[in-house]
């Protein structure tokens, strides 16, 4: 599993900071940063019904398209061996909706010119990005509309309509992007953690597993769709791998939501257990694979977002930085185990600002640092997150850490047993070419664990105590 950090915020700003930001995550082990490509806000005459005269939309060289931001946020990354994961999503430049006479963004983008747009991006920067995702958290109506297609007001005459928008979208981005660039890696999803009760309010959205339900064109008990307006015709979607947002905020790595289409950390395996339902239906193809196993190989999953808001700063829907810190730890083991997660990716890095605007835009505060660049204890646990699991009614734990960057790394364990005033050395350990390590040991009573790495052993991970029970 691999490590990424999302801050377009800090990564789309002035190249200075873009530097500063690449060099400390190249620090701290980083393998990936996501930057997301905002189709109006790199296109021309974004609030216009029509682009500009003599604009080609598949030229990247073709005046009016804005590449300052993504340029210099490339060369930081790569002068510092992070490799660039690119989103590219609406909101659309209104010319490029289908209907650009209701002046909405998000509603019903064009197909052909969002593949048009792909087609520029994969000019400029096919040389040097290799995995891309299309449209985020496409069951938002932050960023997709309409979400439910009704003919009254009442919720129950509501159809899900996104899926259908979302399929025709990546189709035409993912075929743009094999045809320029095949060896490319192309994932689908992105999609948020979870939905709204209501469907008639044009602010509502869908829940991740009732969308990729519709979008794979399966019915709730997973047989095949056929009657519905936009399944009669339908070919399976082929995705590469797929991308999701298990964002938790302020719950525990292990609660559950209550609603059953919701998937968070906790829950990550109903993700996996319906696309492989909706897959086996043939209702989406594995693209990394050829043949009879593009029908039947699982498809990876990849955490390109994942945040935990703190309180301070956030007081309606943040923990305590401690925590936050213990979660994180917590959460990326529990994806390590996963074998189907092969990216984990913080969001973010440096908090957003926190005041009457940003409260109404919906600002996050899930960084590693404060608004102002004060760490938080996660800041400090980043390069070496450290879990001890130990289940109840057991006495064989799991010891497991990571040291970032990866490398073969020497760590040196220490445990404290209860009634003991010291640490002692308990086992030496050498990390893999990732920086992970694990075993197992058995515990007898209440006992702590800590390990320390580096030239002289000056950096220590955190100290993690299990009691059997």
């Amino acid at each position: 599993m691999k490590v990424g950090v999302a801050d377009d915020g800090l990564m789309q700003g002035p190249s200075a900071g873009a530097n500063l930001t690449a060099s400390q995550w190249r620090a701290n082990g980083v393998d990936q940063s996501r930057l997301m490509l905002v189709w109006a806000a790199i296109a021309p005459n974004p609030e216009k019904t029509r682009p500009p005269a003599g604009f080609d939309p598949q030229d990247p060289q073709s005046s009016g398209y804005n590449w300052t931001a993504i340029d210099s946020a490339v060369a930081a990354l790569k002068a510092n061996s992070i490799e660039p994961t690119f989103l590219l999503t609406t909101p659309a430049p209104i010319w490029g909706t289908t209907v650009p006479s209701r002046r909405e963004p998000t509603y019903k983008p064009s197909p052909s010119q969002f593949a048009d747009f792909v087609h520029a991006v994969i000019l400029r920067y096919g040389g040097v990005v290799k995995r891309y995702s299309l449209i985020n958290e496409p069951n938002l109506w932050h960023w997709l509309t309409p979400q439910w297609s009704c003919t009254t007001a009442d919720d129950s005459s509501c159809k899900a309509a996104s899926p259908a928008i979302y399929r025709e979208l990546f189709r035409a981005g993912y075929d743009e992007i094999k045809l320029l660039q095949p060896s490319a890696s192309v994932w689908g999803g992105s999609l948020a953690p979870v939905g709204t009760s209501s469907r008639a309010d044009p602010h509502s959205s869908l829940a991740p597993l009732s969308f990729l339900r519709r979008l794979g064109c399966v019915k709730e008990n997973f047989a095949r769709d056929r009657t519905s307006s936009d399944c009669r015709d339908f070919t399976p979607l082929t995705v590469d791998a797929i991308a999701h947002h298990p964002h938790t905020a302020w719950m525990a790595p292990r609660q559950r939501p209550s609603d059953a289409d919701s998937v968070t950390v906790g829950t990550l395996s109903r993700l996996t257990k319906t696309l492989d339902r909706i897959q086996a239906r043939g209702g989406i193809r594995n693209g990394s694979q050829t043949g009879a196993a593009a029908r039947t190989r699982p498809l990876d999953v990849e955490i390109d977002e994942f945040g935990i808001q703190t309180d301070p700063p956030d007081q309606w829907s943040g923990v305590s930085p401690r925590l936050q810190s213990d979660y994180l730890q917590e959460i990326a083991f529990l994806l390590w185990k996963n074998p189907r997660v092969k990216l984990f990716t913080q969001y973010l890095w440096r908090d957003e600002p926190l005041d009457k605007v940003s409260i109404t835009t919906g600002s996050w505060q899930s960084g590693l640092y404060f608004a102002d660049g004060e760490p938080k204890p996660s800041a400090g646990t980043f390069p070496s997150p450290f879990w001890v699991e130990l289940a109840k009614h057991s006495r064989r734990a799991t010891v497991w850490g990571q040291v970032r960057p990866g490398a073969a790394t020497e760590v040196t364990v220490q445990s404290r047993s209860a009634g003991s005033a010291q640490f002692s050395a308990f086992r030496t350990e050498i990390t893999n070419s990732a920086g992970y390590f694990h075993f197992t040991t058995t515990i007898r009573k209440r006992t702590s664990f800590r390990f320390f790495y580096g030239p002289g052993n000056v950096n220590a991970s955190a100290v993690r105590t299990v009691n059997p029970r």
